[in-house]
């Protein structure tokens, strides 16, 4: 196979050569099979896919669920690449998103990045397909989030392969590439059995812990030690950039206030405003700050080489997020140093986060109320029927509705049939069509609700969205509410009864005793003597 890297080495000046490892994944992906690809944190893992995609006619999809990466990345192909990339993220407005879906025929996109709710979106699918672009290769970026065992399972990753299969009922075959820096082995079957990935196609890194990273763990009786651990840290190894990783909004601007006594410091977390967390940003990359405290809102994906300290005041869910973490410690490959990273915990620290995991436990009686909640308190009068929920109602809820959508979708108690902005009365067309003259007067005259319409007229609310993006597409709508957003469920059974119940509140609450097991992994590595070897056998 041509070496990919001198075929697209004006591409990509600076890159002297691959690594051993990059270059046994792009021999897979030349296959174009389904591949799982678990790379070190830092390893140069977006380049394999970048020079996979390039040599692929069409577009490459990459699903990722981290904002930052998504524009670093896509800023960088365009400006500096000169390879044409967009993301589809909140970062746009909603305007923004709708001209920059209607108009994908008019472009030649290589790259286009997405987060997994992106891939259900009904509008999404509808431009894909009315632009005729090709979708030759799916990334699946922080894989593990694909598993129900992943240590950042997110609902909307197990929802992927519906979407190949929607894409394959048009006619279009892509091949997956999923990619991670860690994965436990029940999140590694998960992935396999998921997308039929054979072991031939699977590469896992001999080394996981990069030689560079030198591990510190400090065990305090108390929160007010951690302060003086960490001068006595910064006095000694006088780290030059340094992140902090804590959990608590709050606790990032508190350490940041207290430390700029010594320090120049600054604080990100995702309750800043989009240009305070660039500007942010910008100053943390120029070396404008020493100590960035900073939520896990920051550092995923994003791609600062020159971190010369990773500090843990707050204790990770898992080995395998502390890694992450740890991971973002020096890159750069033109100049080798090492990284210290810190960790400071306590007893108190883990029996608090063990608490907390045991009180989002289940039983039946809080799924079935949780139930209702979803659906609106509606009594279910017969099959088929439908009911909405404000989307962000659902994602706000105190009883992670979106997990629970997911599981009653999994065992068929409910359908997902569709999203959409507004109201019938709130949103307006340039010109109405007569099927929307008819629904807008029929609300007039009842109910501002499209489940009440759906049911006067004995239209399925389904031709109600798919008219709405008809008319999307063609530009002809002069008003769609951003902030108003609801999702159209089917009830596909009468009640939910007590045998569904059990089976859900039981993979519920196994999945919240691995993650407890996972906590009480980490504190056996915490308390380790050999921290490196502890982590490489549990990565691997």
């Amino acid at each position: 196979m041509e070496n990919l890297l001198d075929k697209y080495q004006p591409i990509f000046p600076e890159i002297a050569s691959l690594f051993d490892y990059q270059e046994i994944v792009l021999k897979l992906l030349a296959t174009k099979n389904n591949t799982l690809a678990i790379i070190p944190t830092g390893g140069g893992k977006s380049l394999i896919y970048q020079l996979a995609g390039l040599e692929l006619e069409g577009i490459t999809l990459v699903v990722s669920p981290l904002l930052a990466l998504m524009d670093e990345q896509v800023n960088e192909l365009n400006n500096i690449r000169n390879i044409k990339a967009l993301a589809l993220n909140s970062n746009l407005t909603f305007i923004e998103q709708r001209q920059l879906l209607r108009n994908l025929k008019n472009e030649s996109y290589k790259f286009v990045y997405v987060s997994p709710e992106r891939l259900q979106n009904p509008f999404f699918r509808a431009c894909l397909i009315a632009s005729g672009v090709s979708i030759s290769l799916i990334v699946v970026d922080e894989a593990h989030c694909i598993s129900q065992w992943g240590s950042s399972f997110r609902p909307d990753y197990g929802q992927i392969k519906t979407f190949v299969r929607f894409l394959k009922m048009e006619d279009q075959h892509p091949f997956l590439f999923c990619l991670t820096a860690t994965l436990s082995k029940e999140a590694r079957k998960d992935i396999l059995d998921e997308f039929k990935i054979n072991d031939e196609q699977v590469f896992i890194a001999a080394n996981m812990i990069r030689e560079n990273l030198k591990l510190h763990f400090q065990r305090v009786d108390n929160e007010d030690e951690k302060e003086h651990y960490l001068r006595d840290f910064l006095e000694v190894h006088k780290p030059h950039k340094s992140i902090a990783y804590l959990y608590s909004k709050r606790e990032c601007e508190s350490y940041a206030d207290k430390l700029a006594d010594n320090y120049i410091t600054d604080y990100f977390h995702a309750g800043r405003d989009s240009d305070e967390k660039h500007s942010v940003y910008r100053n943390y990359l120029d070396n404008e700050i020493q100590i960035l405290f900073a939520t896990t809102a920051f550092g995923m994906g994003i791609n600062i080489p020159d971190i010369e300290s990773v500090i843990h005041l707050h204790i990770p869910n898992s080995i395998e997020e502390y890694y992450q973490q740890a991971g973002r410690g020096w890159r750069k490959k033109t100049e080798k140093k090492d990284c210290q990273c810190l960790a400071l915990w306590s007893n108190v620290n883990f029996e608090r986060r063990l608490q907390d995991l045991e009180n989002q436990k289940y039983d039946i009686d809080l799924l079935k109320h949780a139930f209702k909640v979803l659906i609106g308190g509606a009594k279910i009068k017969k099959i088929g029927q439908v009911v909405n929920k404000d989307k962000d109602a659902m994602l706000n809820s105190e009883y992670n509705l979106q997990l629970l959508k997911y599981k009653l979708e999994k065992h068929g108690v409910l359908n997902t049939i569709g999203e959409v902005n507004g109201t019938p009365l709130s949103i307006k067309l340039y010109s109405d069509t007569e099927f929307w003259y008819e629904i807008k007067q029929t609300a007039q005259k009842g109910m501002d609700s499209f489940v009440y319409v759906s049911k006067i007229l004995n239209i399925p609310i389904l031709d109600i969205i798919h008219h709405l993006y008809e008319q999307d597409l063609k530009g002809n709508i002069e008003k769609l509410p951003a902030m108003k957003k609801d999702i159209f469920f089917e009830l596909l059974t009468m009640q939910l009864n007590d045998s569904i119940c059990k089976e859900i509140v039981k993979e519920i609450n196994d999945e919240l005793d691995f993650r407890i097991n996972q906590l009480i992994e980490l504190k056996e590595l915490f308390s380790s003597d050999d921290h490196k070897e502890k982590l490489n056998e549990v990565l691997k």
